[in-house]
Protein backbone atom coordinates (compact mmCIF):
# COMPACT_ATOMS: atom_id res chain seq x y z
CA UNK A 1 0.00 0.00 0.00
CA UNK A 2 1.43 3.20 -0.81
CA UNK A 3 1.54 6.20 1.66
CA UNK A 4 -0.73 8.20 -0.09
CA UNK A 5 -3.21 5.42 0.10
CA UNK A 6 -2.79 4.73 3.30
CA UNK A 7 -3.44 8.03 4.46
CA UNK A 8 -6.86 7.85 2.42
CA UNK A 9 -7.92 4.68 3.99
CA UNK A 10 -6.78 5.88 7.73
CA UNK A 11 -9.27 9.68 6.91
CA UNK A 12 -11.92 6.80 5.68
CA UNK A 13 -11.57 5.20 9.67
CA UNK A 14 -11.80 8.14 10.79
CA UNK A 15 -14.42 9.58 9.03
CA UNK A 16 -16.20 6.27 9.74
CA UNK A 17 -15.59 6.99 13.50
CA UNK A 18 -16.73 10.47 13.73
CA UNK A 19 -19.99 9.95 11.07
CA UNK A 20 -20.98 7.10 13.80
CA UNK A 21 -20.53 9.30 16.74
CA UNK A 22 -22.77 11.91 15.01
CA UNK A 23 -25.25 9.70 14.42
CA UNK A 24 -25.14 8.26 17.73
CA UNK A 25 -25.15 11.95 19.11
CA UNK A 26 -28.99 13.25 18.15
CA UNK A 27 -32.18 11.31 17.92
CA UNK A 28 -31.69 12.20 14.33
CA UNK A 29 -30.32 13.58 11.40
CA UNK A 30 -30.70 15.22 7.92
CA UNK A 31 -28.22 14.36 4.62
CA UNK A 32 -26.87 17.67 4.43
CA UNK A 33 -26.60 18.54 8.03
CA UNK A 34 -24.25 15.75 8.12
CA UNK A 35 -22.42 15.98 4.91
CA UNK A 36 -21.57 19.62 6.34
CA UNK A 37 -20.61 18.24 9.93
CA UNK A 38 -18.29 15.78 7.92
CA UNK A 39 -17.00 18.65 5.05
CA UNK A 40 -18.14 15.61 2.64
CA UNK A 41 -20.50 15.85 -0.61
CA UNK A 42 -23.82 13.79 -0.09
CA UNK A 43 -22.23 11.34 -2.62
CA UNK A 44 -19.22 10.48 -0.48
CA UNK A 45 -21.85 10.75 2.77
CA UNK A 46 -24.59 8.28 1.01
CA UNK A 47 -21.14 5.94 0.42
CA UNK A 48 -19.52 6.15 4.19
CA UNK A 49 -22.88 5.16 5.22
CA UNK A 50 -23.32 2.14 2.64
CA UNK A 51 -19.82 1.27 4.80
CA UNK A 52 -21.06 1.26 8.10
CA UNK A 53 -24.47 -0.84 7.04
CA UNK A 54 -22.16 -3.08 5.57
CA UNK A 55 -20.27 -3.67 8.99
CA UNK A 56 -23.61 -4.67 10.82
CA UNK A 57 -24.52 -0.86 11.58
CA UNK A 58 -28.57 -1.15 11.81
CA UNK A 59 -28.78 2.46 10.83
CA UNK A 60 -32.65 3.94 10.27
CA UNK A 61 -33.92 6.18 7.72
CA UNK A 62 -37.30 8.21 7.60
CA UNK A 63 -38.51 9.74 4.00
CA UNK A 64 -40.46 12.72 3.85
CA UNK A 65 -40.63 15.85 6.01
CA UNK A 66 -39.29 15.49 9.20
CA UNK A 67 -37.65 12.26 8.34
CA UNK A 68 -34.07 11.50 8.44
CA UNK A 69 -31.44 8.95 9.47
CA UNK A 70 -30.32 7.97 12.95
CA UNK A 71 -28.79 4.54 14.60
CA UNK A 72 -30.11 2.94 17.65
CA UNK A 73 -28.30 3.42 20.84
CA UNK A 74 -25.29 1.99 22.07
CA UNK A 75 -24.38 0.95 18.83
CA UNK A 76 -20.92 0.32 17.60
CA UNK A 77 -18.89 0.01 14.56
CA UNK A 78 -18.68 -3.77 15.36
CA UNK A 79 -22.49 -3.86 15.35
CA UNK A 80 -21.90 -4.76 19.32
CA UNK A 81 -25.05 -3.85 21.94
CA UNK A 82 -24.31 -3.89 25.44
CA UNK A 83 -26.69 -3.60 28.29
CA UNK A 84 -24.77 -2.29 31.74
CA UNK A 85 -24.28 -5.83 33.30
CA UNK A 86 -23.44 -7.06 29.96
CA UNK A 87 -20.64 -4.21 29.76
CA UNK A 88 -19.88 -4.99 33.38
CA UNK A 89 -19.37 -8.98 32.99
CA UNK A 90 -16.84 -8.53 30.23
CA UNK A 91 -14.92 -6.32 31.95
CA UNK A 92 -15.04 -8.67 34.95
CA UNK A 93 -13.74 -11.53 32.51
CA UNK A 94 -11.04 -9.14 31.10
CA UNK A 95 -9.93 -8.56 35.05
CA UNK A 96 -10.10 -12.14 35.40
CA UNK A 97 -7.44 -12.79 32.75
CA UNK A 98 -4.84 -10.02 33.56
CA UNK A 99 -4.70 -11.63 37.17
CA UNK A 100 -4.00 -14.86 35.53
CA UNK A 101 -1.68 -13.60 33.51
CA UNK A 102 -2.65 -16.02 30.75
CA UNK A 103 0.09 -15.77 27.84
CA UNK A 104 -3.14 -16.94 25.67
CA UNK A 105 -5.23 -13.86 26.65
CA UNK A 106 -2.26 -10.84 27.27
CA UNK A 107 -1.32 -10.73 24.10
CA UNK A 108 -5.34 -9.45 22.88
CA UNK A 109 -6.11 -8.15 25.91
CA UNK A 110 -5.49 -4.49 25.26
CA UNK A 111 -7.24 -4.74 21.89
CA UNK A 112 -10.06 -6.11 23.19
CA UNK A 113 -10.52 -3.21 26.07
CA UNK A 114 -9.56 -0.95 22.73
CA UNK A 115 -12.79 -2.70 20.93
CA UNK A 116 -15.02 -2.92 24.02
CA UNK A 117 -14.79 1.23 23.92
CA UNK A 118 -15.46 1.40 20.75
CA UNK A 119 -18.56 -0.51 20.59
CA UNK A 120 -20.79 2.49 22.47
CA UNK A 121 -21.52 5.56 21.16
CA UNK A 122 -18.72 8.22 22.07
CA UNK A 123 -20.91 9.89 24.78
CA UNK A 124 -21.11 6.63 26.61
CA UNK A 125 -17.34 5.73 26.56
CA UNK A 126 -16.12 7.79 28.91
CA UNK A 127 -18.55 6.05 31.31
CA UNK A 128 -17.35 2.90 30.12
CA UNK A 129 -13.30 3.75 30.85
CA UNK A 130 -14.40 4.81 34.70
CA UNK A 131 -15.85 1.57 35.16
CA UNK A 132 -12.84 -0.14 34.23
CA UNK A 133 -10.43 2.01 36.58
CA UNK A 134 -13.02 0.94 39.29
CA UNK A 135 -12.40 -2.56 38.50
CA UNK A 136 -8.89 -3.33 40.67
CA UNK A 137 -6.78 -6.14 41.35
CA UNK A 138 -5.50 -7.22 44.92
CA UNK A 139 -3.57 -9.63 46.20
CA UNK A 140 -4.25 -13.81 45.80
CA UNK A 141 -6.86 -15.11 48.64
CA UNK A 142 -5.43 -16.89 51.67
CA UNK A 143 -5.65 -20.66 51.34
CA UNK A 144 -8.67 -19.74 53.98
CA UNK A 145 -10.55 -17.60 51.66
CA UNK A 146 -9.72 -19.65 48.68
CA UNK A 147 -11.25 -22.90 50.52
CA UNK A 148 -14.59 -20.71 51.42
CA UNK A 149 -15.35 -19.31 48.69
CA UNK A 150 -18.78 -19.64 47.35
CA UNK A 151 -20.25 -18.26 43.86
CA UNK A 152 -22.69 -15.38 45.06
CA UNK A 153 -26.05 -14.99 44.66
CA UNK A 154 -27.31 -14.10 41.49
CA UNK A 155 -29.95 -11.83 42.04
CA UNK A 156 -27.77 -10.24 44.20
CA UNK A 157 -24.93 -9.88 41.90
CA UNK A 158 -27.24 -8.14 39.33
CA UNK A 159 -28.76 -5.30 42.15
CA UNK A 160 -24.80 -5.01 42.93
CA UNK A 161 -24.20 -4.27 39.15
CA UNK A 162 -27.34 -1.38 39.05
CA UNK A 163 -25.65 0.02 42.03
CA UNK A 164 -22.42 0.25 40.77
CA UNK A 165 -23.00 0.99 37.36
CA UNK A 166 -25.77 4.02 38.67
CA UNK A 167 -23.67 4.82 41.83
CA UNK A 168 -26.21 4.39 44.15
CA UNK A 169 -26.48 3.31 47.47
CA UNK A 170 -27.35 -0.54 47.75
CA UNK A 171 -29.05 -1.42 51.14
CA UNK A 172 -27.67 -5.47 52.10
CA UNK A 173 -28.06 -8.13 54.32
CA UNK A 174 -24.24 -9.18 55.08
CA UNK A 175 -22.86 -12.30 56.70
CA UNK A 176 -19.49 -11.84 58.29
CA UNK A 177 -17.19 -14.07 60.34
CA UNK A 178 -18.48 -12.79 63.24
CA UNK A 179 -22.44 -11.64 62.82
CA UNK A 180 -24.97 -10.82 60.10
CA UNK A 181 -26.27 -7.40 59.83
CA UNK A 182 -28.36 -4.43 57.53
CA UNK A 183 -26.31 -1.68 56.37
CA UNK A 184 -26.50 0.84 53.82
CA UNK A 185 -23.47 1.11 51.77
CA UNK A 186 -21.67 3.07 48.28
CA UNK A 187 -20.88 0.59 46.16
CA UNK A 188 -16.90 2.53 44.85
CA UNK A 189 -14.99 -0.75 43.58
CA UNK A 190 -15.06 -4.08 42.59
CA UNK A 191 -11.79 -6.01 43.44
CA UNK A 192 -10.60 -9.26 42.73
CA UNK A 193 -8.48 -11.29 44.91
CA UNK A 194 -8.37 -15.04 43.05
CA UNK A 195 -10.45 -16.60 43.29
CA UNK A 196 -12.66 -14.06 45.74
CA UNK A 197 -14.66 -11.11 44.58
CA UNK A 198 -14.49 -8.30 47.24
CA UNK A 199 -16.51 -4.97 47.25
CA UNK A 200 -15.05 -1.41 48.32
CA UNK A 201 -17.75 0.37 49.96
CA UNK A 202 -18.50 3.38 51.94
CA UNK A 203 -20.38 2.56 54.62
CA UNK A 204 -23.35 4.45 56.35
CA UNK A 205 -23.53 2.08 59.22
CA UNK A 206 -19.95 2.25 60.30
CA UNK A 207 -19.87 5.91 58.53
CA UNK A 208 -16.09 3.65 57.52
CA UNK A 209 -14.77 2.32 54.72
CA UNK A 210 -15.38 -1.89 54.51
CA UNK A 211 -14.72 -4.53 51.83
CA UNK A 212 -17.49 -7.10 51.27
CA UNK A 213 -17.12 -10.16 50.18
CA UNK A 214 -19.85 -11.04 47.38
CA UNK A 215 -20.26 -14.48 48.12
CA UNK A 216 -21.75 -12.96 51.90
CA UNK A 217 -24.15 -10.65 50.54
CA UNK A 218 -27.35 -12.46 51.33
CA UNK A 219 -29.67 -9.97 49.71
CA UNK A 220 -29.53 -6.34 48.28
CA UNK A 221 -31.84 -3.40 47.61
CA UNK A 222 -31.48 -0.80 45.17
CA UNK A 223 -31.86 2.77 46.99
CA UNK A 224 -32.67 6.22 45.71
CA UNK A 225 -29.50 7.65 47.49
CA UNK A 226 -26.89 8.29 44.51
CA UNK A 227 -23.27 8.99 45.92
CA UNK A 228 -19.99 10.90 44.36
CA UNK A 229 -17.18 8.60 43.68
CA UNK A 230 -14.19 8.40 46.21
CA UNK A 231 -10.69 8.09 45.83
CA UNK A 232 -9.34 4.66 45.14
CA UNK A 233 -5.94 4.89 47.22
CA UNK A 234 -7.43 6.36 49.79
CA UNK A 235 -10.39 3.49 50.37
CA UNK A 236 -7.34 0.97 49.08
CA UNK A 237 -4.98 1.99 52.44
CA UNK A 238 -7.66 1.69 54.39
CA UNK A 239 -8.74 -1.83 53.12
CA UNK A 240 -5.40 -3.37 53.40
CA UNK A 241 -5.77 -3.28 57.04
CA UNK A 242 -9.45 -5.32 57.15
CA UNK A 243 -8.24 -8.23 54.45
CA UNK A 244 -7.37 -10.20 57.90
CA UNK A 245 -11.41 -10.24 58.91
CA UNK A 246 -13.00 -11.10 55.53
Amino acid sequence: MTPLKKASHENVSERLDRLLGLLASQRSWNGPGLAAELGVSLRTLRRDMAQLVARGVPIEAERGRGGGVRVPARVGLGGLQLNHREAIDLLLALAIGERMRSPLLLSSLKGLRQKIATAFPPEERSRINRLRRRILHGPLASQRVSDTWENPRPAVLNLVQDGFFEQRAIEVVYRSAREKSTRVVEPHYLMLSWPAWYLLVWDHLREAVRILRLDRIESARLTDRTFQLREADAMLLVARDLFTSV
